[in-house]
């Protein structure tokens, strides 16, 4: 489950390359209300249909998608068809069907004709990593969590007390989806984190809907960060999600037309880790970002959208005289990088100590904002690195994410 690579497979993210993962008829059985009302005829304040119309349009306001790649939404009138193209790492498409509460289950054929139909909006549902409830939250939707893999590993405060309010269980809390704790816990989803397990079959079987998060797959920042549609979907807030979305879009936007025109700085990227150094490709997420804040490094050119694996005396030889060092993961001083690796001080930016690690929001159990707050919010993730990167640019700037190591 995601929430645990955060310490596991996201901070192996970091350090290689980083920044480089119910069928029946639908009721009306008091789902969670959305948070306008609807505009739709024959729709309730509860967002069910009361008295359905096979020719009406239930879904006024309908979700574009700009930049994510691995989700699509198709509109039919009741439904939504929510495909996620790779729900794992080389999986095949997976479809769901999210049927508004009221409406009567639509005959499907085709590629979706065994696809889970979900009743919508949700009134409950676990999830799988922590990157999910930034998008609940923002939606104002923190009311449908029920279930957490993991509480140690939340950073929001929001989602913190929700999680402790006595409404939510956490379901593994060991690493291992705990098939029994989901379907005693009845919600109407389960969010994976983009991993597969053998306890799913058994969530399936009881009726559960089991969609695939897997946002992490996505290349582009703003891809990952358009994922709140997907939650939007879910809970009826297709258009707080636009207007979120929109503002997060803007301010990236913003933030990366500062650098348009100034001159790239090089940068020194990740890590050696047990004797391997992994940079991101040119096409990576991670390349992605450092590019729009004005950066470079030597593999950029490379179109790889993982990561680059190395060794250190490739990176001496390419990257010694970089004046700036990002994206290390697991130092909390320089001091701590040098007794891993001593020749590491030969690199420039150690020794003028510009070594910077987006560990400014670590809480005790290893649970990092930068990966929970930073997937919808790239926006804060890139004003950081243009700080760090282009420093007179944003004189002053607050830094959300990264920290210099002392």
């Amino acid at each position: 489950m995601r929430t645990h690579r955060i310490r596991g497979r996201l901070l192996a993210l970091l350090i290689t390359g980083l920044i480089t993962a119910l069928v029946g008829v639908a009721g009306c059985a008091a789902p969670a209300p959305p948070t306008t009302a609807p505009a739709s005829p024959g729709v309730g304040a509860d967002g069910c249909v009361e008295s359905f119309d096979p020719a009406a349009d239930y879904f006024p306001d309908k979700q574009q998608l700009e930049f994510a790649k691995n989700l699509k939404i198709d509109y039919h009138g009741s439904y939504q068809v929510i495909t996620v193209q790779q729900p794992v790492i080389g999986g095949k498409p997976e479809s769901y069907v999210f049927l508004r509460c009221g409406a009567p289950k639509p005959e499907l054929t085709g590629a979706i004709a065994d696809a889970p139909v979900i009743t919508t909006p949700v009134r409950s549902l676990f999830s799988g990593s922590t990157t999910h409830l930034p998008s609940l939250e923002a939606l104002g939707r923190l009311d449908v969590l029920t279930g957490v893999a993991a509480k140690a590993y939340i950073s929001s405060a929001a989602a913190k007390e929700r999680a402790d309010s006595g409404e939510v269980i956490e379901y593994a809390a060991a690493g291992t989806p705990d098939a029994e704790a989901i379907v005693a816990g009845k919600p109407d989803v389960v969010i994976t984190d983009g991993l597969d397990s053998p306890a799913f079959a058994t969530v399936r079987d009881a009726g559960i809907g089991v969609l695939a998060g897997a946002e992490f797959l996505e290349n582009d920042p703003l891809g990952r960060a358009e994922w709140i549609k997907f939650f939007a979907a879910l809970t009826g807030t297709e258009a707080k999600a636009a207007e979120v979305f929109g503002q997060i879009r803007d301010d990236y936007r913003k933030t990366s037309q500062l650098v348009a025109d100034a001159e790239p700085v090089d940068l020194l990227l990740s890590q050696p880790y047990q004797g391997v150094w992994s940079i991101p490709g040119g096409g990576s997420f991670a390349g992605k970002l450092i590019k729009d804040a004005g950066g470079r490094w030597p593999w950029q050119d490379d179109p790889t959208t993982g990561s680059i694996n190395t060794d250190l005396e490739a990176v001496l030889g390419k990257s010694a005289k970089a004046p700036i060092w990002i994206n290390t993961a697991n130092w909390r001083t320089l001091k701590e990088a040098t007794t891993d690796e001593p020749r590491l001080a030969e690199f420039a930016a150690y020794k003028s100590g510009q070594v910077w690690s987006p560990s400014k929001q670590l809480n005790e159990a290893g649970g990092n904002n930068y990966f929970e707050l930073g997937v919808l919010r790239p926006d804060l993730t890139l004003a950081d690195l243009v700080a760090i990167t282009h420093p007179d640019l944003l004189p002053d700037h607050p830094f959300t994410f990264y920290q210099r190591l002392p």
